[in-house]
């Protein structure tokens, strides 16, 4: 019996800790944001940078807003849409049809004024975006 009380234990102080960890990042990144820089790495090794890319606004709610200049808006998209977002400890979900990039990213560094975050397009291309928060 004492032992199933350990493991209930362990079990209830690891859900409350990672749950902890989601809402400061919830909350930190809760703010709108100016893309300082996005890069796009490929498999072949070629990178293209953009500075100024635009701004991306997570709002409380969980839905947010990007606008991407001219140089990132490609393929017909629109250079403005929004999202639904969620997040972990150390991830961030965009989630929508109309997002420029519907995509888990993984929060590589983490500040309240300055983020990174990595992501991949599943062919070993990689995109990174240098946020710092207006």
């Amino acid at each position: 019996m004492k032992q199933g009380i350990k493991f209930f234990i362990i079990v209830l102080a690891v859900a409350l800790t990672s749950c902890t960890a989601a809402g400061r990042m919830s909350t930190r990144i809760t703010a709108e944001w100016d893309i300082e820089k996005f890069e796009s790495r490929t498999v072949t090794g070629s990178s293209t940078v953009v500075e100024n890319a635009g701004t991306i606004t997570f709002r409380s709610n969980g839905r947010g807003m990007q606008s991407f200049t001219s140089a990132i808006a490609h393929g017909g998209l629109s250079s403005d849409s929004e999202f639904r977002w969620e997040n972990t400890a150390n991830t961030v979900s965009i989630k929508s049809p109309d997002a420029q990039y519907p995509k888990v990213w993984i929060v590589v560094n983490s500040g309240r004024s300055k983020q990174e975050w990595y992501s991949t397009d599943g062919q070993g291309n990689v995109q990174v975006m240098h946020l710092r928060k207006k």
